[in-house]
């Protein structure tokens, strides 16, 4: 009896876990997805992804790095070396992102996010 108890407690404490990080996680897909750069840009396509909860970013194909959360809203900096700052466009009625502005090096590459 003591160890269907003490199963029970485990798993709800686990399942409580899972359920208090689901928020966070769920508010940053919205600015998951491809995004694609004007011809003749330096970088093509910057893929956003989630996961464990954080908010990663790659440039083309290298390598994914994480985006820390600024103090202004929709923008984050990158863990990359060259340390760039993301600011995401949204939709003022779905909330759902449809660009991005990457300031890297003094210049500020602008990207649609294509269609899902």
């Amino acid at each position: 009896m003591k160890i269907l108890i003490l199963t029970l407690i485990c798993v709800f404490a686990i399942g409580y876990k899972a359920s208090a990080q689901t928020p966070v996680a769920d508010s940053l897909m919205v600015y998951t997805g491809t995004y694609s750069f004007e011809s003749g840009s330096p970088v093509n396509k910057f893929f956003v992804t989630v996961d464990k909860g954080e908010l990663y970013g790659e440039a083309d194909s290298n390598g994914p790095n994480k985006l820390l959360k600024q103090a202004a809203a929709n923008t984050f900096k990158s863990t990359s070396s060259y340390g760039s700052i993301i600011t995401f466009t949204r939709d003022a009625t779905t909330k759902a992102s449809t660009g991005l502005t990457l300031a890297v090096q003094g210049t500020e590459l602008q990207a649609k996010r294509e269609k899902p």
